[in-house]
């Protein structure tokens, strides 16, 4: 599988982390959580992957830099 194709493939299972996140948040609301602490466990959830996607562009430049 070359990089190009793989890194595709890393971008949408992200998206569709982040939408299954909003996704469960509506649900915490439906169950009848405060749309207070669905956003603060929403924010929580996006930290994470943001801190995987950081990771992911950080050990891309490094690959990059060593061509």
């Amino acid at each position: 599988m070359s990089k190009d194709v793989l890194g595709k493939v890393i971008a949408l299972l992200l998206a569709m982390q982040l939408f299954l996140i909003g996704f469960q948040a509506k649900s915490q609301i439906d169950q009848g959580n405060s749309s207070l602490e669905a956003l603060i466990w929403m924010t929580q959830q996006y930290i994470s992957v943001l801190v995987k996607i950081r990771s992911l562009q950080d050990k891309k430049e490094e690959t990059d830099s060593q061509k």
